[in-house]
């Protein structure tokens, strides 16, 4: 199991903004290519208010790139592309991809 991450941080004062809009990306796009349980985060104590954070569990590699396929298809996608553009700093988007540790104590 692993959770890729989507960063990224907003423009000055348009933090928001940017999440209006993701909440609405979340509706018409996330849930389309089976994205259900998203988690969104925006810097709080000790970390930049406009640093923004999505992240999605998902079962391998292969499911996150199948998603990013089904996303071009949605007709509405291409259109929250063009307002994040407006509401992101240029360059500060990345994706990251974590693996989820069991911490349960195996019996032995």
């Amino acid at each position: 199991m692993y959770v890729a991450r989507w960063q990224f941080t907003a423009r000055f004062g348009r933090r928001d903004e940017c999440l209006r809009v993701l909440r609405k990306w979340y509706v018409d796009v996330a849930q389309r290519v089976g994205w259900r349980s998203l988690r969104v985060l925006s810097g709080s104590i000790g970390g930049p208010e406009s640093q923004i954070e999505l992240e999605v569990q998902i079962d391998n590699v292969e499911d996150l790139e199948a998603a990013w396929r089904d996303m071009a298809a949605v007709p509405y996608h291409a259109e929250y592309q063009k307002q994040l553009a407006e509401v992101i700093v240029d360059g500060t988007e990345r994706w990251t991809i974590h693996r989820l540790a069991d911490l349960t104590p195996s019996e032995s």
